[in-house]
């Protein structure tokens, strides 16, 4: 019996450890969404993906527009990441990079990806307005590549 027990102790302790994890990103991933969201931009909890120094967020765009996407991905990480350091949770999702890549369609059924990374810092920067938009597009250009 006392095995049994043990045993039920350490399944509730790695059940609630597990659950604050997966409370942090749940955070992390509805502010991403949400920021999205307000600048008309659909996201879905598969299209990040939180792994435990890098952030990946994977976007579709039209044929013209990917710079806003790449923008209000980093941006709504950016935000997501200072949320989390304001919350100051010990639980808290705070990657120290940052990657974006942006499906743009060239024809019909073909995609080019563009993918770029900046640090955290740098996303938070733009997030809160402390580097415009254009000074960032120069920035992450820097890192970018084709697929």
């Amino acid at each position: 019996i006392m095995k049994s027990s043990k045993r039920i102790f350490i399944l509730i302790l790695s059940l609630a450890l597990c659950s604050s994890f997966l409370s942090a990103n749940y955070a992390f991933k509805k502010k991403v969404k949400d920021v999205c969201k307000s600048y008309r931009i659909s996201m879905e909890s598969n299209q990040l993906e939180l792994e435990t120094d890098v952030v990946s967020i994977s976007m579709k765009s039209g044929r013209n527009n990917f710079e806003m996407f790449m923008l209000v991905g980093f941006a709504s990480a950016g935000q997501a990441i200072a949320h989390q350091k304001q919350m100051g949770l010990s639980n808290a999702y705070i990657p120290g990079m940052i990657k974006v890549s942006v499906d743009v369609p060239v024809s019909k059924g073909e995609f080019n990806t563009f993918m770029a990374t900046c640090k955290s810092d740098t996303a938070i920067s733009l997030a809160d307005g402390r580097i415009d938009s254009s000074e960032f597009m120069q920035e992450i250009m820097k890192t970018m590549e084709i697929l």
